[in-house]
């Protein structure tokens, strides 16, 4: 099965990665590549759609814990769509719920991060 991922941005930048198809060892080089790109680019907060992805394996859960470790070395963090009930579970088992923030919908996730980045500004200032 052929991965199909696309990045797009939102107005204030927020980078928002689409992925269509199973997600596993055949398969992750190229989504672990367009994570490495984006945060590269210093794209510290990610939100990626998995509500078209019905299976992702360990080596897919493993790129999305190397992604998150990345981002929050810099702050960030990554906001998940998952909207498959076998993709949220295999979050729950792995109990990786603990590091990423689930949302059912793409406006919710986009929302959450413009919160986070407020806050984090929010508290920047109040340091100065």
């Amino acid at each position: 099965m052929v991965l199909d991922i696309a990045v797009e941005k939102t107005v204030d930048n927020i980078p928002i990665v689409r992925v269509k198809g199973e997600i596993d060892l055949h398969t992750c080089s190229a989504f672990r590549e367009t994570l490495r790109d984006l945060i590269d680019q210093k794209n510290f907060e990610v939100v990626i759609d998995l509500g078209d992805v019905p299976y992702l394996d360990s080596a897919a859960l493993g790129v999305l814990v190397d992604a998150v470790r990345r981002v929050r070395e810099y702050g960030g963090g990554i906001s998940l769509v998952a909207t498959t009930p076998f993709v949220r579970r295999a979050f729950e088992i792995t109990r990786l719920v603990k590091i990423f923030m689930l949302y059912d919908d793409e406006p919710q996730a986009i929302e959450g991060v413009r919160d986070r980045v407020r806050a984090a500004g929010s508290e920047a200032e109040a340091a100065s």
